[in-house]
Formats: C-alpha cells, sequence, structure tokens
C-alpha cells in the first residue's frame, strides 16, 4: 500500500511539475517596425515614408497636425509561442509598445523645422484592419503616388479600426525608450495571432501633444513591440491532475480505515 501511495504522489507531483513548467508566460520582443510613416497636415499630399523619425502633433501646434502609421510582422513571434507551446495551444497575454526618440527633451526644436518643438500631451493609438498601406519611400519631396499620405487616412480607416486607447506623453529624454502597454483588443490580438502584418495608428488626442519617436530608417532605437504569450491546457490536463489527486486521497482514506 505504501508504494501505492508513493506512487501516487510522483504521478501527481510530475503532472503538477509539467504544468506549472509549460504555464509559464514567454516573451517575444519584435525589435524594429516592418514599415511606418509620419503624415503632416501640412502637407497633405506628400509622403514621407524614409523619414528617420514619426511625429504625433496636434492640428493647432505650430507646424500643423501630425499622424502616424506603424507596421510589424508577428511572425516571429507566433513560431517561438508555437514551438514553445504547440500550435493552437497558447494565447496572447500582453503587449507592450516601446518608443525612443532622439529629440525627447521638453520644449526642444528637433533638428529638422517641419516639426513644432517637443511638448507633453494626450495621444491615441488605434489598431487597424487594413494592412495594404505602402509606407512610400518619400521624404516630402514628392506626391506619394500611392503610398500613405495625410490625404489617405480616410482609407487607412475605411476597413476598420479598434481605439486602444488614449496615452500621456511626458518626454523621458534623448533615447530613453518609453513602454506603453496595450489593451488586449480583439482585433489587435488576431492580428498579433495571425503572425503577419499588424498595423498601428497614431493620432493627437489633446491640443498639446507634440511627439517624435524614431522610425525604422533611423540609425538605432527602432519601434519596438513585445509580445507574451501563455499556455491554453487542454481540458485532460487538469482532469488528469484531479484524478490522480482522486487517487491519492483514496489511498490515505483506505490506510484510516
Amino acid at each position: 500500500m505504501k508504494t501505492i501511495q508513493r506512487l501516487s504522489i510522483l504521478a501527481v507531483s510530475g503532472t503538477i511539475f509539467a504544468l506549472s513548467e509549460t504555464s509559464r508566460a514567454a516573451s517575444y520582443t519584435i525589435n524594429d517596425s516592418s514599415a511606418d510613416a509620419f503624415l503632416s497636415g501640412a502637407n497633405p499630399t506628400l509622403n514621407y515614408g524614409l523619414a528617420g523619425t514619426l511625429a504625433v502633433a496636434a492640428a493647432t501646434s505650430t507646424k500643423g497636425a501630425f499622424d502616424s502609421v506603424v507596421m510589424f510582422n508577428t511572425a516571429g513571434a507566433v513560431n517561438q509561442f508555437n514551438t514553445t507551446y504547440g500550435a493552437g495551444n497558447w494565447e496572447i497575454t500582453g503587449l507592450t509598445l516601446s518608443l525612443a526618440s532622439n529629440s525627447g527633451v521638453q520644449g526642444v526644436q528637433p533638428s529638422s523645422s517641419l516639426f513644432s518643438p517637443i511638448n507633453a500631451g494626450q495621444f491615441g493609438i488605434d489598431w487597424l484592419a487594413n494592412n495594404t498601406w505602402a509606407e512610400g519611400t518619400g521624404n516630402g519631396n514628392g506626391a506619394a503616388n500611392g503610398a500613405v499620405s495625410f490625404n489617405s487616412i480616410p482609407g487607412l480607416l475605411a476597413a476598420g479600426y479598434d481605439p486602444l486607447g488614449t496615452y500621456a506623453y511626458t518626454p523621458p529624454g534623448n533615447n530613453v525608450y518609453v513602454n506603453y502597454a496595450m489593451p488586449l483588443d480583439s482585433g489587435l490580438v488576431s492580428s498579433a495571432t495571425a503572425g503577419g502584418a499588424l498595423s498601428l495608428y497614431f493620432y493627437a488626442a489633446d491640443n498639446q501633444v507634440s511627439y517624435l519617436f524614431n522610425s525604422k530608417d533611423f540609425s538605432s532605437n527602432h519601434p519596438e513591440l513585445t509580445l507574451t504569450a501563455a499556455l491554453v491546457p487542454e481540458p485532460g490536463a487538469y482532469g488528469l491532475l484531479l484524478g490522480l489527486g482522486g487517487l491519492l486521497c483514496g489511498v490515505k482514506v483506505s490506510r484510516t480505515k
């Protein structure tokens, strides 16, 4: 009887250990966007896909409105999670956007006169259903020619979008990453788990913000997206654990009679 009890204890302990090991959250950081561009309200027909910065500013700022679009490719994250947990056995538990700028000091005029001085404020992020937009190769020196521009914003939003929230920007200093936790919005999570393009749209949420952050074309500190995932255990795994626990209890009860 002692042998049965010991075997039961070992079986339960092994099952608990196996579940706990595979249930640990895994994370994957996409350390560069796959496409990005800022959109200038003062130059609505021009494309800035080759610029080294992205921008968000209110229409009331001295140089007018700036919005931005950023795309990430989540294929690497999905491949890692599939390897760790098995395809279909995991779920996204968190998404964190990290942005840095070489113009991150309050009140400083960026090197380009195209932009307003840096200023704290509020900005919004939307998830975009549209992943077909082209970042372009312009730097304000020609028409968009099918690439994104300020005039293309209605088309960007036409396929559908989900507001992900309003975020506070406080200039942190130059080349300092700021992290923004995003909600587990259904559209955002669906794009993340599909293993392809995930698009975000940035815009001013008050009349104060003037925020510059590095694009993928800058020399360093590119936009980053960190995804975390955890195992979704099959119902049978917990059934096995309960069954083994019942067996152990049965052995204990039989010995006390």
